[in-house]
């Protein structure tokens, strides 16, 4: 049985759906339960997802290995192979590791903004300050409104420090 290049490809994403919900299973397994008599248990919802997780990834794979692909849109039956362009994933996740990297040691303004930014970049966001000014107004909206509405207290640092001095002087 010959899989081609897409089909090889699906099958990766199969395996990693796959490893995704046997990594639910077993964070599911590992919780704890409360005290009280409880109807429905707090591992209910996750093991139903973990399974349909489990059972997509074997479905998708048996199509896959009895040959019927699936046909990525805007193409046609037949057109040829074009691989992917890695570019912007790789741009994202060095995105994201790079926020879980500073946002203790820049704050959530800081750290996001980068995030947001390259995130925008990596989507072929033209206009790299505009991008950035965005980003930084957005952040800065988002930790706001995480700190001050709903009361979720996010890193901080020099401009979250700054916030919320000019908070404080403006409630007294």
């Amino acid at each position: 049985m010959k899989v081609s290049k897409a089909g090889k490809g699906e099958l990766v994403f199969a395996c990693a759906l796959f490893l995704v919900s046997l990594i639910v299973y077993w964070d599911t397994h590992s919780l704890v339960l409360p005290t009280n008599n409880t109807v429905v248990s707090p591992r209910t919802f996750p093991y139903v997802v973990a399974t349909l997780l489990m059972l997509t990834s074997l479905g998708v794979a048996w199509q896959v290995l009895r040959g019927k692909e699936g046909i990525p849109e805007g193409t046609q039956l037949g057109d040829s192979f074009k691989k992917a362009d890695l570019r912007p994933m790789f741009i994202i996740i060095v995105a994201i590791g790079l926020h879980i990297f500073l946002i203790e040691r820049t704050g959530y303004i800081i750290s996001a903004t980068i995030s947001f930014w390259a995130v925008a970049y990596s989507f072929g966001a033209k206009k790299i300050v505009k991008t950035g000014v965005i980003a930084l107004l957005f952040a800065t909206l988002v930790y706001f409104s995480f700190t001050n509405l709903l009361d979720i207290q996010l890193p901080k640092w020099i401009l979250e420090n700054l916030i919320s001095d000019l908070n404080s002087q403006a409630a007294s």
